[in-house]
């Protein structure tokens, strides 16, 4: 069905909207899932940005041939952001508005309204940050119940959203990125050299916003307590990212191997350079770091929040308490020293998510959960009322 030209489907553009101030996870596997929209389905993309800001996002999204709008929002809320949306939505065509964050839903609801078109969302899990994002996020799963349908990333956000969502149906559908090839020895050589590193010695690598629910300060900790270790070995760390925590971490990072190495938009040659990838979070949907870093060959030590405990299974990663930096350094000490074991680990994770993390898979299951009872529904109610 959701390959074909339904003729039950009266529209099948589908806008997909997001504030953003950065290229991260939750933006990556929107653009997965546009880019892997099959025909005759079309994705387009609306990206939500402060005034004066720059829009990474319609950016990344005309690299991957997808057409892309801007929509600059002051504060919260916008009444003439929404009527512009509205306004958008039908000069495109658009049949369904897709909403990936608070922001993006508090105006898609009005939007929706004012189109006169259906609207989903996709929750890609909560950050927690400050008191007003807590606020917001809960605000977020509040308007779930003006949605046709949600989707969560991870079992876990399901399971919280239903607790808040009544009136419509909360579909569990992981995050996916297109598979690129592991990393080779070859690759491993030329990126240390290009980044300074030494052939040999240990090299670990943390990929994200450096903010606090993603734990940078947790790792940090647990370098320091193998510091402090008498024989230890203090892995150099790549920490790729920036945010709000830039300062407080440089700071903290004082007398250790620490390279900061800022927001980079290629980053397969830092995966490559490290013997292992850590994801020290405090809070997780399904990050697509932890997809990325898998197929790329590079073992993975986490935390065990969101959807990671599943992902990384038995052998297929370590998992550790959130916030528990004891634990994660004794974590990376006992994988650091066993190379076999990282190349058996990294082997299974990739088999994993070239198996269950395919973007086609993806797609179809938005399309068929998601979009088709969406637009089906209002029609077939009302063919019935006529």
């Amino acid at each position: 069905m959701s390959g074909t030209g339904d003729s039950r489907v009266p529209h099948s553009t589908i806008l997909h909207v997001r504030s953003t101030c950065g290229l991260y996870g939750a933006e990556r596997a929107l653009l997965s899932l546009a880019a892997s929209t099959p025909s005759p389905w079309r994705a387009q993309v609306c990206s939500l940005v402060s005034p004066g800001r720059v829009d990474v996002l319609s950016g990344a999204a005309r690299e991957q041939g997808l057409d892309a709008l801007t929509l600059e929002v002051p504060g919260r809320f916008s009444a003439m952001a929404v009527a512009t949306l509205a306004s958008e939505v039908r000069r495109r065509g658009v049949g369904l508005l897709h909403a990936h964050d608070y922001k993006s839903l508090t105006l898609g609801a009005a939007a929706s309204a004012l189109a006169g078109v259906p609207l989903v969302a996709t929750y890609h899990g909560d950050t927690g940050a400050t008191p007003a994002l807590i606020a917001y996020e809960g605000l977020a799963r509040v308007l779930g119940n003006c949605t046709s349908a949600v989707a969560a990333v991870s079992r876990e956000l399901t399971a919280r959203l239903r607790r808040y969502v009544h009136r419509s149906p909360v579909v569990y559908i992981p995050n996916a990125l297109p598979l690129a090839d592991a990393c080779t020895e070859e690759e491993r050589l030329q990126a240390r050299e290009a980044l300074g590193l030494a052939p040999e010695g240990s090299v670990i690598a943390l990929v994200g916003r450096l903010s606090v629910e993603k734990g940078p300060q947790v790792l940090l900790d647990a370098m320091q307590r193998l510091a402090r270790t008498p024989g230890a070995t203090v892995p150099t760390l790549l920490l790729v990212g920036d945010g709000p925590l830039r300062e407080s971490l440089e700071a903290q990072a004082q007398g250790l191997p620490v390279r900061f190495l800022g927001f980079r938009s290629e980053v397969r040659s830092v995966y490559a350079a490290a013997d292992a990838v850590v994801m020290p979070s405090l809070r997780e949907g399904m990050p697509l770091v932890a997809l990325e870093a898998m197929a790329l060959g590079r073992p993975l030590v986490a935390s065990g929040v969101g959807e990671l405990p599943h992902v990384l299974g038995t052998g297929r990663g370590l998992v550790v308490p959130p916030g528990d930096a004891g634990t994660l350094a004794s974590a990376l000490a006992g994988l650091l020293a066993a190379p076999g074991w990282r190349t058996r680990m990294a082997e299974a994770a990739r088999e994993y998510v070239v198996a269950h993390h395919a973007p086609e898979r993806m797609a179809e299951r938005y399309i068929e959960s998601l979009y088709l009872p969406a637009l089906v529904a209002p029609r077939e109610a009302q063919v019935a009322a006529g």
